[in-house]
């Protein structure tokens, strides 16, 4: 669901035309509501997976207002979502105003999903020639059609557009900062984002905007900062939540994160990929339980159809193994697999070798991890994984020796990854001695990783701090300072 879908659907005068709505339902009286209520009767409807209330709702717009644009538009989309192109193409054909820009962005949506993208451009192209009425805004919606395919060199060509033809259109920089965004060019986007907030510090688009370049650029506190200001301004913002408990599970926050997804499932449970970030969040607070029921919701929502189905299903594949649900892990992998077809194939082998590990096969186990290492494109991070993965399952000296090989022989890189493992691996071996010493080095190199694994052992600690704190719980006193 979009942001600005959300909000509306919040606001008070979207909830008083629902309660209308539903009310005369409940009695059974008849009701007159003009098309573009009824259509956003019926959209709220379908965020919330409740298709045959939305049909309903739409069904009574037509017979209201036969020749309303805005519910032909809702039901030639629906088709489309279903993937019934010629259907929805067929609807859309039968609408009595051709010309009318929503058509057009119709008509666009459906030569892209028929992989006729070139098409679609072309199209919008020549309905600009003849668009009279706000060309700059049919520019604008014309770039955020291919922005939300990740069509990037057609959205880039649309955005330049914008800004050759109309450099003075207010939304021009939010459109470049966007884009560069949704590319990866979060460096280049911040000072346009922040020049964006000097004129106008309320801009609730642009901070969220600025929040998301803050955490694609792993930084945290600030992403956290730039989402308080919005929740400063509109208190019960949705993506200003999402990025707030997103950057707390980076944080190691982890009981806030899951309190701030719970918080927002609560008013919208038609997201798939909130489910998969909140059970992501419990797993790693090893509440597997409830991570489970979590992904199990998220496949109903999604349908199979969710961008996050491959990762939800491996999700659930390592969540289904640490119940000891082994069928069941299996079955999930089997189905990320069938998804995703080669492109996780070492992953598959990986999450397979340590399912069976996991649940006491140790053999079979092993002639996984080997399969996935011959099919892996990068050895020594799959190494590195496999020597997670026994210390996952409780194989602490194997894990260890896995581990320091692979550091050994890969060199700077694989310490990185490897050492905060290695502390742990020597911490739960009761080896004092290489737990210390790894401890030390590991905050050194990895201070995230070294805080997700040790941050619950030292609260309120600063990972840099932890050899200190670990050598006083060992020795009784504090490491002596040198000089």
């Amino acid at each position: 669901m979009q942001d600005d879908d959300w909000r509306y659907f919040q606001s008070r005068e979207f909830r008083q035309l629902l309660q209308r709505y539903e009310s005369a339902q409940k009695a059974g009286v008849p009701l007159y509501m003009d098309a573009d209520e009824l259509t956003d009767v019926a959209e709220y409807y379908m965020s919330q997976q409740r298709e045959k209330e939305a049909t309903a709702a739409i069904a009574l717009a037509v017979d209201l207002h036969p020749d309303s644009i805005d519910p032909q538009i809702f039901l030639a989309r629906q088709q489309m979502f279903h993937g019934n192109l010629a259907e929805a193409n067929h609807i859309c054909d039968e609408i009595s105003d051709q010309s009318d820009r929503e058509v057009y962005f119709l008509r666009a949506e459906l030569l892209i999903r028929a992989q006729k993208t070139d098409e679609a451009d072309r199209l919008l192209d020549e309905a600009l020639q003849s668009m009279t009425d706000e060309p700059e805004l049919f520019i604008y919606d014309s770039a955020g059609v291919f922005m939300d395919y990740a069509l990037w060199p057609q959205a880039r060509k649309w955005v330049e557009k914008l800004k050759q033809r109309f450099p003075d259109y207010p939304d021009a920089r939010f459109l470049e900062a966007d884009l560069l965004v949704s590319t990866g060019d979060n460096e280049q986007a911040e000072p346009i984002l922040n020049a964006i907030l000097d004129a106008d510090p309320y801009d609730t688009r642009a901070w969220n905007l600025l929040a998301d370049a803050q955490s694609a650029l792993e930084k945290y506190q600030e992403a956290v900062d730039s989402a308080e200001y919005v929740l400063a301004i509109e208190e019960n913002d949705r993506h200003a939540l999402l990025t707030k408990a997103n950057a707390f599970f980076h944080l190691n926050r982890l009981e806030e994160a899951h309190d701030i997804y719970a918080a927002v499932l609560e008013t919208d449970k038609s997201d798939e990929t909130i489910y998969y970030m909140d059970a992501v969040c419990l797993t790693n607070m090893e509440r597997f339980e409830e991570a489970a029921e979590l992904l199990r919701r998220a496949n109903k929502v999604g349908d199979g159809y969710s961008p996050e189905q491959v990762h939800i299903y491996l999700q659930q594949a390592y969540v289904e193994s640490k119940l000891h649900h082994m069928r069941d892990a299996i079955a999930a992998l089997d189905a990320a697999k069938d998804l995703a077809s080669d492109e996780v194939n070492f992953e598959y082998e990986l999450l397979l070798g340590q399912i069976y590990l996991e649940n006491g096969f140790y053999a079979e186990a092993e002639e996984y991890f080997k399969q996935a290492i011959d099919v892996s494109p990068d050895k020594k991070n799959t190494l590195v994984l496999i020597g997670i993965s026994f210390g996952e399952c409780l194989y602490y000296k194997e894990s260890a020796e896995i581990l320091e090989a692979t550091a050994s022989i890969f060199g700077e890189e694989a310490q990185k990854a490897a050492l905060p493992y290695l502390a742990l691996c020597y911490y739960n071996l009761h080896n004092d001695k290489n737990y210390l010493k790894y401890l030390k080095k590991a905050a050194e190199v990895n201070r995230e990783t070294t805080e997700y694994l040790f941050g619950s052992y030292f609260p309120g600690v600063r990972p840099e701090e932890y050899y200190t704190y670990a050598f006083k719980a060992i020795h009784g006193h504090f490491p002596k300072q040198k000089g």
